[in-house]
């Protein structure tokens, strides 16, 4: 059997030696720090989908506003003039006409203005969530990213170091081909990991620059992720003092979907979308109501046959008569638009009660899997290649052995820290699905895991 060189070896240790943090390999002096909380509140601010909630609340304000404005009088003015046989008659009427909105129309319009405000600002709270969750999952697949990107880049530094020193050996006769075939491939391969690791790191952090930078022109990918990825090493019942097994599942469920029934921001905005369209289906019946106009002025006329003015006033009602127009259909149109609204609520009502279920098992699946193989990985793993490169060193195992042994640790070390991701990026969508925050579990630099403070 071959060995290959000790000090060829100490080129290696860089393979399993790195603390499992989640840091970019090297950063340059001017890169940005950036938390997780600090990436949600520049999506905030630079999100156009919730400026544009922001401004459609605007507009509903100012709705309810112009729906609460009585209609504007209207002034009148006529003159009338005769004349016969050299003399003359003349009259001058000045008037204010105004309508008169009875039956509650008026009311209903407004209660409908109000509603639909409302249901713009939950829209707003919605858009808030939504861009809180994809600003919290491409923070989590950028700080995956990076770290795979660091694994990639020492495993291929390492074996491109390892293969000039094996080709001065094989030189000197110190290696046989097959060792030094094999380092070669092993290096191969490793540069072209590094290689696609390199590339979805920088997918990522375009998709992170695209949410966090202010305008299309400013985004920059030279951030630093100072944040660790979350290890979710207890379920969601536990946290809440119970024990998540499979018997404590179903009234946990219930609990958080009555929660969820009543927190989620969109579910509170159908709710009132449909109560406005009842509102408006209301005022369509008032409608069928006539709305008079009350007419009051003043009257000024000259007759030629008696000296000076006559002078007096104006008084008049007039009432649309309701023979052509019933409102018949407006009001048939009204009752179906409420009975769709109604419909659509109890449809999301449904979907809620679902993506709740759906986001908790698919949380608690990944907490269960990352508990039961958090303490293999980290270090674990470190110290078994580790000792996978110690017992190489002493000739206890052979180059193959150790070849599989340095590519399970960084299969391993990769698929954790896509693991550690996905855990944040779930416990979030559990967070969007219930509409409030549940819990957060975080994993320190170099401790154990602590609930994140507020």
């Amino acid at each position: 059997m071959t060995l290959v060189p000790r000090h060829s070896l100490a080129l290696l240790v860089a393979l399993g030696a790195s603390p499992v943090v989640v840091a970019l390999p090297s950063q340059p002096a001017a890169a940005r720090q950036l938390t997780l909380a600090q990436a949600l509140e520049a999506a905030q601010r630079a999100s156009p989908d919730v400026r544009s909630a922001r401004e459609a609340l605007d507009a509903a304000a100012a709705r309810v506003r112009q729906a609460g404005a009585y209609a504007n009088p209207t002034f009148i003015y006529g003159r009338e003039q005769t004349s016969a046989s050299g003399q003359s008659n003349s009259q001058n009427t000045a008037a204010i006409e105004q309508r008169l909105e009875l039956g509650g129309v008026r009311a209903a319009r407004i209660d409908a203005a109000r509603l639909r405000r409302d249901a713009a600002e939950d829209r707003l709270a919605a858009a808030e969530a939504h861009l809180a969750y994809e600003t919290t999952r491409a923070y989590a697949l950028a700080a995956a990213s990076d770290r795979r990107a660091q694994l990639a880049e020492q495993a291929a530094a390492a074996f491109g170091q390892a293969t000039g020193i094996s080709e001065r050996r094989l030189a000197a006769g110190d290696v046989s081909g097959y060792a030094h075939r094999r380092i070669r491939l092993e290096a191969a391969r490793y540069a072209t990991v590094r290689a696609e690791a390199l590339l979805a790191r920088r997918s990522a952090r375009l998709t992170l620059a695209a949410l966090v930078s202010p305008t299309p022109d400013s985004m920059s990918l030279d951030l630093e992720l100072s944040d660790s990825l979350p290890l979710a090493v207890a379920a969601l019942a536990r946290t809440m003092g119970a024990i998540p097994n499979d018997s404590a599942v179903k009234p946990l469920l219930d609990s958080l979907a009555r929660v969820a029934l009543r927190l989620r921001p969109d579910l509170h905005a159908a709710d009132r979308e449909a109560a406005a369209a009842h509102a408006d289906a209301r005022m369509a019946v008032r409608e069928r109501i006539p709305v008079p106009a009350l007419l009051l002025g003043f009257k000024n006329e000259n007759v030629a046959s008696s000296p000076g003015q006559a002078t007096g006033f104006i008084a008049g009602l007039s009432v649309p008569l309701p023979l052509w127009d019933h409102r018949a259909g407006a009001i048939a149109a009204g009752d179906a638009e409420s009975r769709r609204r109604v419909a659509e609520v109890d449809a999301l009502q449904r979907r809620v009660v679902r993506e709740v279920a759906e986001a908790y098992d698919a949380y608690r699946a990944l907490a269960l899997q990352l508990e039961t193989l958090g303490p293999q990985l980290g270090p674990e793993a470190r110290a078994a290649m580790h000792a996978a490169q110690i017992a190489y060193a002493e000739g206890e195992i052979t180059l193959v052995e150790w070849l599989d042994a340095v590519r399970a640790y960084q299969e391993v070390e990769s698929s954790f820290a896509s693991l550690r991701a996905e855990a944040l990026i779930r416990r979030a969508a559990l967070e969007r699905a219930v509409g409030a925050p549940i819990f957060s579990l975080t994993i320190p630099r170099g401790g154990a895991s602590a609930p994140a403070k507020d």
